[in-house]
């Protein structure tokens, strides 16, 4: 029986790429007495669970201060269960403390240590470099289950691949004529604001005045544009009066929200570079699964997975901004760590012209891809190089 020694960190990645990628008999965590919410390493145990039905999972509490309590603790887990088995240690995650009190364990018993290498996806011996193993692939669900949380559904509906040419153009189309798409998004939210869910015939007059006395009607081409690619049909247009049909409620919500189309774009350019795992839209995250409360904490536009890393992208058809990029790095940081990444996608020329904005995420730690990059023509390309070229390592030594 082999038994694993691993010390619990605060980033995920840590917690769990090494098991996954063994696959001891037996896994045991020494961790901080401090840490007094124990449902962690329930959630922890379930992930672990639902990729190695059969394993046992065992928690020891140490004072991370105190080295030779720490000392003592591994020795004991060693002495107890190499009887039966071997040992072996991930020297991964913990603090420095466990990290020097494991190895001086693990030294006298002669016992193989361990170390992830999440950046290159490997598990190496400690001793010996050409000793390795590949990691496994770790998805979302992994991430989000051993943080107790939960997707709860998407706040829009992915598009059927047999729909993404026609997205694609037009997003094309929106993205050439966004003033006449804000207007025209606009007039619809209006037209159908007091319509329940399910209804999708809009019959309204052609004209609406705003407050300020302002007329707004929908930019007629566009809507010819929908129909052309199958968005809408039936489209009929007065000089009062304008009536057509959604060709779904997936197709209404996307004709209710103006920034959503960028989404669609670089969800199906993740999906379609075929460099990707797991890639969802408008994902949304219940923080807590012990609250007996279904409530989505955040909303993230898109996420998938490179080699094993979450890649968190916010997609913003208007300017970035500062709030933007804040709250970015924080869902980042909540759901993967340190061994993430995130992306902001933005229809604005922050990047060309070296913006504050633009500087405050690369301080950050966030990549950017703007209007140039969404109408270059090679976005999918460019969206690939933003992921592989995030260097984590340098990050390390920038200033927060």
């Amino acid at each position: 029986m082999l038994t694993q020694i691993d010390f619990y960190d605060k980033d995920t990645v840590k917690n769990i790429l090494g098991c996954l990628s063994v696959k001891p008999d037996r896994i045991v965590f020494i961790y901080d007495s401090e840490i007094k919410d124990k449902n962690r390493f329930v959630c922890l145990e379930s992930c672990f669970k639902k990729h190695l039905p059969n394993i046992i999972f065992e928690i020891r509490p140490v004072d991370i201060n105190d080295v030779i309590m720490i000392y003592k603790t591994v020795i004991d887990v060693i002495d107890t269960y190499s009887r039966d088995g071997r040992c072996v240690m991930d020297i991964t995650g913990g603090s420095e403390l466990m990290t020097v009190a494991g190895a001086k364990a693990a030294i006298e018993t002669k016992t193989k240590m361990l170390y992830s290498d999440i950046i290159e996806g490997r598990i190496i011996n400690v001793e010996d470099k050409a000793d390795f193993i590949p990691a496994e692939t770790l998805t979302l669900d992994d991430y989000v289950e051993a943080k107790c949380a939960v997707f709860i559904g998407n706040s829009h509906d992915a598009p059927d691949e047999s729909r993404f040419g026609a997205i694609l153009d037009m997003c094309e189309y929106i993205f050439s004529h966004l003033k006449e798409w804000r207007v025209t998004c606009s007039y619809i939210q209006q037209a159908m604001a007091s319509t329940p869910k399910s209804d999708v015939d809009l019959r309204s007059v052609l004209y609406f005045k705003t407050k300020g006395g302002h007329k707004v009607s929908p930019d007629i081409k566009m809507l010819e544009k929908f129909q052309e690619l199958g968005f809408i049909k039936d489209l009929y247009v007065s000089e009062k009066h304008i009536v057509f049909s959604f060709k779904s409620e997936k197709y209404k919500s996307y004709l209710i929200n103006f920034g959503v189309w960028l989404e669609l774009f670089v969800y199906i350019h993740a999906i379609k570079t075929g460099e990707f795992s797991d890639v969802r839209l408008g994902a949304m995250v219940d923080w807590d699964i012990f609250d007996d409360k279904s409530v989505p904490g955040n909303e993230i536009d898109v996420v998938f997975t490179d080699a094993s890393m979450p890649v968190f992208v916010s997609c913003k058809l208007t300017e970035a901004t500062t709030s933007a990029i804040n709250e970015l790095v924080i869902e980042r940081k909540r759901i993967g760590g340190w061994f993430s990444k995130a992306i902001i996608v933005t229809f604005s020329n922050d990047k060309k012209e070296n913006s504050g904005v633009y500087k405050r995420a690369k301080e950050l730690g966030v990549e950017m891809l703007d209007k140039n990059d969404i109408m270059s023509g090679e976005f999918g390309k460019r969206l690939v190089s933003a992921v592989r070229e995030h260097d984590l390592v340098s990050l390390k030594w920038k200033k927060f």
